[in-house]
């Protein structure tokens, strides 16, 4: 009798703990990402630094209905920094900085790509643009 009590106890906890690690996964997958940048004059400022393979910061989160500018550097190859639904299609070579100023007017999570080729891994340089409510 002791060995029933003690395997129904045991499931017991074994099922409280699948609950409570699947409902700190689900937490995690909801939570949204810390906004990037700063405010400066009333415009969300990012800077994004483009590299082999990839951006930082990644993802770049703002709030919707923001006027965003993001100022973009590199410091290896030329690359590029594109968001279609933003029309944002910068070129940005070693050394120099370039700058799109835009309303993120859509909500959702959209891809960041890279529009010159940079090497064997541009075809999978991709980012995350993040606008919440």
């Amino acid at each position: 009798m002791k060995k029933y009590y003690l395997a129904v106890i045991s499931a017991f906890c074994f099922s409280v703990f699948v609950c409570a690690y699947s409902l700190a996964l689900d937490d995690a997958k909801t939570k949204l990402p810390e906004l990037s940048g700063k405010i400066e004059n009333g415009v969300r400022v990012v800077k994004v630094k483009a590299f082999r393979y990839g951006y930082d910061p990644d993802p770049i989160a703002v709030k919707l209905g923001e006027k965003v500018r993001i100022v973009a550097v590199t410091s290896d190859v030329t690359h590029g920094l594109a968001i279609s639904e933003f029309n944002i299609n910068l070129m940005i070579e070693p050394g120099e900085t370039e700058t799109a100023e835009f309303l993120a007017d859509k909500e959702g999570e959209f891809t960041i790509y890279c529009t010159v080729y940079c090497g064997s891994g541009h075809v999978n340089m991709r980012g995350k643009f993040i606008v919440e409510k």
